[in-house]
């Protein structure tokens, strides 16, 4: 029975809800269009000082696009909530207490194209839950049904879902497709060896394609410890602009290397105001983000990642 003696259309209509953020009105007028077929992707790095905000970026650039795109966060709201630990019967109790109001998935629509026509692009962000609770709040639970009934809600209203958050851990089970974002001034076409302490004991040494290439492998997949993982490519940023070409074909050849090692470089983004640092007290940073221009090279990526799926 749905609640209030609702029909069948607008429970369904309810439950979109939820995992849109739109008004009913809004989820009902699109409950008439075919299920959607989305993808889920997650992007992997390492370095979240500088890099940290960009996925959020490229999903921006995906709705401008006209995609309609959902960020999954994980919501954790007493992960470290001492009082669990308290001598304290009473502090003990409602620590526990609150563990134990597990919420549902909560919704922010933090961008729309809104041209009335239905099919516009769309941003939301959600934060749901990506575990069960416990049977003793003291302990981990390993029940990640929540997540996945997440996923697949949003997979059927959405063209993108990111999953966001672990950008350290590959979620293959879950995922679709895995993107690296390597914090480094483009393709590298120099390497400084270091033979002293002394600055004049450095030197610059040129290096070849296939060298750069590897540099690229070597330096930015290697907090995934050698896990197999199918990339959907590699996409560098930095607050730097890439170095001059040293020779023409240098930068096609790096790409040609790295497209035949299944990792093909996506795009060069330049970070600018966007790091991690400048929004990291912000409590409406995705929204912050969304409303500030984008840098050129993001549109690009995007729009590359989007051939490549």
């Amino acid at each position: 029975m749905t609640k209030s003696g609702a029909s069948g259309p607008k429970a369904r209509a309810r439950k979109a809800q939820h995992a849109a953020g739109l008004r009913y009105t809004q989820v009902r007028r699109r409950t008439g269009t075919p299920p959607r077929n989305g993808r889920t992707l997650q992007f992997l790095l390492e370095d979240r000082c500088e890099l940290g905000t960009l996925a959020v970026q490229i999903a921006a650039a995906w709705a401008r696009q006209g995609m309609r795109v959902l960020l999954v966060h994980e919501y954790k709201p007493y992960g470290m909530d001492m009082g669990l630990y308290s001598r304290r019967s009473r502090e003990r109790k409602a620590a526990e207490q609150r563990q134990q109001a597990w919420p549902g998935p909560r919704s922010t629509l933090l961008w729309s194209a809104d041209t009335g026509r239905g099919q516009e692009g769309l941003l939301v962000e959600q934060h749901t839950s990506w575990s069960t609770p416990p049977a003793d709040p003291k302990y981990l639970t390993t029940d990640d049904s929540p997540l996945r009934d997440a996923l697949q809600l949003g997979r059927r209203h959405f063209d993108t879902v990111v999953l966001m958050g672990r950008p350290t851990w590959p979620h293959r089970e879950l995922v679709d497709h895995f993107v690296v974002l390597a914090a480094t001034n483009g393709a590298p076409v120099t390497e400084t060896l270091t033979h002293g302490a002394v600055p004049e004991e450095r030197q610059e040494h040129p290096l070849t394609p296939e060298q750069s290439a590897a540099l690229l492998r070597e330096r930015h997949l290697n907090f995934l410890y050698h896990r197999p993982t199918a990339f959907l490519g590699m996409i560098t940023g930095s607050r730097q602009l890439p170095p001059a070409e040293p020779a023409p074909g240098f930068i096609h050849a790096v790409e040609t290397n790295m497209a035949a090692a299944g990792i093909p470089l996506l795009g060069h983004v330049h970070v600018g105001d966007h790091d991690l640092v400048a929004h990291a007290r912000r409590a409406d940073q995705a929204a912050l983000i969304v409303a500030s221009p984008l840098d050129p090279g993001v549109a690009q990526a995007a729009k590359a990642l989007t051939d490549h799926c």
